[in-house]
Parts: structure tokens; sequence; C-alpha cells
């Protein structure tokens, strides 16, 4: 698969952050798909079938580690790439994530859309 071909669910209750993010993704030529909270982040999933995920941990109605554990446990979206993302470094809800099946945590703060768009490639090879 073409990298740039790939789609991205972005699931970030936060509208500022959902916009910089999704406009960064289109930008670099992906197609993106959004969701504001947990519910529609599983049902999306399930639907669009996105290459990747990046998951905000707090979402406003289901948290970020059960949308984890739902969709790893469910055969139509336990292969789908996520990337969990959050401003709370902490250690234990790192290694919960990563547990659950994230395939990386990236911390908001550190990180600007551009470093996030870049990360996209090597995430999708592996």
């Amino acid at each position: 698969m073409e990298d740039k071909k790939a789609k991205i669910l972005i699931a970030e209750d936060d509208p500022a952050q959902l916009m910089m993010l999704e406009v960064s993704l289109m930008n670099a030529g992906y197609s993106v798909v959004t969701a504001t909270n947990g519910k529609t982040t599983i049902t999306q999933a399930s639907a669009e079938k996105p290459d990747l995920i990046f998951l905000d941990m707090l979402m406003p109605d289901i948290g970020g580690l059960d949308v984890i554990k739902k969709l790893k446990g469910d055969p139509i979206t336990k292969n789908i790439k996520i990337v969990a993302l959050s401003n709370l470094n902490k250690k234990e809800i790192i290694d919960q994530c990563l547990a659950a099946g994230a395939l990386d945590f990236l911390v908001k703060m550190l990180f600007v859309p551009k470093d996030i768009v870049e990360k996209v490639g090597e995430y999708l090879k592996k």
C-alpha cells in the first residue's frame, strides 16, 4: 500500500486539535475521517476500516483505553494500528495503552501536527 493512499481516523474531542491534525494529514495526501467521542470512534473504525487511528485517551463518553480494548477485541478492527494521544505523560497510562494493543503513545504537548504526520509512514510500515 502506498502511504499517501492510507486512510486515517482521528479520534479527538478538542475541535482545535482535531482540525490541526486533520488539515496536516490531508495536506500530506492522506484520506482522513474523524470522530469526537469513543462510541463514534468504534463505529467509524468498524465502518471505515482505517489503516491507522490516532486516538485521544480522554474522550467524553468511552475512554481511550476502553476503545483500544474494544477495537482489539473485535475481529473486524483488531488489526487496525492505533496510536494513543494524550497530555497525560504517566508511565502507568502509557504501559496500559501499549499492553492493550496500541502501537505507540504520543504525548500531545511534545509534538506538533507536522511531527505526527512525519511518523505516519513509520507507523504504516509496522
